[in-house]
């Protein structure tokens, strides 16, 4: 048989063709009315399966048309539809010729038996023409109704999808508006970039960095918006996350510098994440932006901080050792003063060489002062005063062609420190200061008052909340470079030709302040001269100044003395010093040597002369042993250097008194009968 299908799903087609081909039947198809009724003529079907709603023409116009056409009077046909209203649609159906009606969905066996029955029932011999085929104005009524009533039906479960749709828009909407949200809030920099590197997208803080509106952003090449250049990054040196993205379909991270509309650099950190369209190409990349122009400067401060302590303690090492050498040139040579005559011939050659040791002394101090292991008498100290005071040697010290200016703040401004040591400091600054102008200009001076708030510290990078003294010294010299700049506060940095300095100067006045609990910074550039700045914290109160404790009269006595140090050219020196002045001796090389011989002669010896820093045991943990043994017993430290964690337990809390090496024959000997009679 040949059997006419009519629906406009072509899903719904390709399953019914398939049904009558597995029987054995050949299919015509049809997607709407009015295309079956020109189908039908020209393949005269034996039977019509059709769907009632359809475009065009509906499946009740075209069952009333081709009954009307006495060819297809007594062709079978059969309703197949998932629209179905009670049984209107089957009264309908009946009064326009219809031989059944069948309501989707249906198994394919039980539609085809559905089919089979329905043919066979039908009478083929008779020519049945339905009782409102041809009767327009009852037709058209109850055609109406239906057609109403399927309408309305329709229009309710379209009114249903469209609420279902507007409910996922509105749900996708608030997800793109949250998701939208968080890109605006967050500060890092958000962009996504085609191949092409043109930015498609871009947040608030993207348009921030690069200092433009999102409209000048938009469509444009991110290398053009952050680099300012006619061509990609990558291409310049500059290694781009976008592009390894790109040609790995990878996550990458890269750091590189954006640089902003007023030509400010900023140091940047990226991450790049590919995107792909639906068949697994990748289109394009999120690039995220994080500024650490900040995070770089601190990390950069902090290396130079840890490299001025590291050489810090280099520094106090070799002061240490060097002072054990100078201090037993200076025992002897004050050994040779104190037993020769004093119109001796060779007394000019003794002083000559004391006199350079002290020299040589000042300058391990130096470095002492650099490390912050030299020794400070801090005192309550006026800054205006300070400053003012130097007024005339400052003067004398520039010369003529140099102006001199000096303003000092109105109010009190007392620091607590030591008067040479930050005396040493303004000089150091005042001398380098002339020396960048070596054809005059102008050296200006002024104290001031300032309050570091955690804002100051944060930008700035050093400094505790609190309040400070503040001392600028700036000149119109040649300034610095910023390599030069970074450097100038390290030991034996100099700008100077040789012979003309150390290139100590700087990396003391460093070592001053620091133990000051003050800081120095510097601002310089070529040829727009340089401003130092000092900050001391500020002190409420002034303190009392401690008595020094008068200097007895140079002579021996018959006690028994340990001494305990590490250098055997030490031990020999004192050995022979105290011996000459009456002193029973006793030596040990080291702190646990000192503690054994001590416990073992503990009646005999009546005080312990110790160095601070020795092997096995130092000199302060010595001493709490041997105190443990005899609590009263009298103690002299003796150190190239003085520790401040020793200097506060030790001194300070325990009342030990303690000589800096190198120290005169005289000087030890008066400091240690000064203990033993105290």
């Amino acid at each position: 048989m040949k059997i006419l299908i009519v629906d406009d799903n072509p899903d719904d087609r390709t399953v019914l063709r398939y049904i009558v081909q597995s029987r054995g039947h050949e299919v015509v198809l049809a997607g709407d009315g009015q295309e079956a009724l020109t189908m039908a003529s020209a393949h005269r079907p034996d039977i019509v399966i059709s769907d009632v709603l359809m475009p065009v023409m509906d499946g009740f116009q075209f069952l009333r048309r081709l009954k009307q056409d006495a060819r297809f009077a007594s062709t079978p046909f059969i309703f197949y539809s998932a629209s179905y209203i009670a049984d209107q649609d089957r009264q309908l159906a009946a009064s326009l010729g219809a031989d059944g009606y069948i309501i989707k969905p249906r198994e394919p066996s039980e539609l085809w038996n559905d089919v089979e029955r329905i043919i066979a029932g039908s009478d083929k011999k008779k020519s049945v023409i339905g009782e409102l085929a041809g009767e327009d104005a009852e037709y058209f009524k109850r055609y109406s109704q239906i057609v109403a009533a399927k309408l309305e039906e329709k229009v309710l479960e379209l009114e249903k999808t469209l609420a279902a749709r507007k409910l996922a828009e509105d749900r996708l909407r608030e997800r793109e508006a949250f998701i939208s949200n968080i890109l605006e809030t967050v500060d890092e920099g958000f962009i996504v970039v085609d191949r092409n590197y043109k930015i498609l997208s871009a947040n608030k803080a993207f348009c921030r960095f690069a200092g433009l509106p999102e409209d000048k952003v938009l469509g444009q090449p991110c290398y053009k918006v952050s680099h300012h250049i006619d061509r990609p990054c990558f291409e310049a040196g500059e290694d781009c996350a976008v592009r390894r993205t790109f040609a790995t379909e990878a996550p990458h991270t890269a750091t590189h510098v954006h640089v902003n509309v007023e030509g400010v650099e900023q140091h940047v950190e990226t991450r790049s994440y590919p995107i792909a369209d639906a068949s697994g190409n990748i289109v394009s990349a999120i690039e995220t932006i994080t500024d650490v122009t900040e995070k770089k400067r601190l990390e950069s401060h902090l290396r130079h901080s840890q490299k001025l302590e590291a050489l810090g303690t280099l520094a106090a090492g070799v002061a240490h050792d060097f002072n054990n050498i100078l201090n037993v040139i200076v025992g002897y040579g004050g050994l040779m003063e104190m037993t020769m005559p004093k119109d001796s011939p060779v007394s000019p050659y003794v002083r000559e060489i004391l006199t350079a040791s002290e020299r040589a002394a000042r300058l391990t101090q130096s470095l002492l002062v650099f490390s912050r292991k030299q020794h400070a008498e801090f005192k309550p100290l006026e800054i205006n005063e300070l400053v003012d005071g130097m007024r005339k040697m400052a003067l004398r010290l520039i010369g003529e062609d140099i102006e001199t200016i000096i303003i000092l703040a109105p109010e009190m401004l007392t620091v607590l420190g030591d008067c040479g040591q930050l005396e040493q400091v303004l000089m150091n600054l005042v001398t380098n200061a002339r020396d960048a102008m070596p054809d005059g200009g102008f050296l200006r001076i002024e104290t001031g008052h300032l309050i570091m708030d955690d804002a100051f510290v944060h930008l700035h990078g050093f400094g505790k909340p609190g309040a400070y003294a503040l001392v600028s010294i700036s000149d119109t010299g040649t300034g610095m470079n910023a390599v030069t700049r970074d450097k100038v506060f390290e030991p034996f940095f100099t700008t100077k030709e040789p012979g003309k300095g150390t290139g100590l100067g700087m990396s003391i006045a460093y070592g001053i302040i620091t133990q000051h609990n003050g800081y120095i910074n510097c601002y310089s550039e070529p040829g727009k001269g340089t401003t130092f700045r000092i900050y001391l914290p500020l002190v409420k109160t002034a303190f009392p100044e401690t008595e020094g404790l008068k200097s007895a009269p140079v002579r021996g006595g018959s006690e028994t003395i340990l001494i305990a140090d590490d250098d055997e050219a030490v031990r020999k020196l004192t050995r022979e010093l105290l011996e000459k002045h009456g002193y029973k001796v006793m030596e040990a090389r080291d702190g646990v040597d000192a503690v054994k011989k001590f416990a073992d002669n503990t009646d005999k010896i009546g005080f312990v002369l110790l160095d601070i820093i020795m092997p096995r045991k130092s000199g302060c943990d010595a001493l709490e042993e041997m105190r443990a043994i005899k609590s009263d017993i009298k103690a002299l430290f003796i150190s190239g250097y003085a520790d401040e964690v020793i200097s506060r337990k030790m001194i300070v809390e325990g009342g030990v008194e303690m000589i800096q090496k190198p120290a005169r024959p005289v000087e030890l000997l008066t400091k240690i009968r000064e203990v033993l009679d105290t």
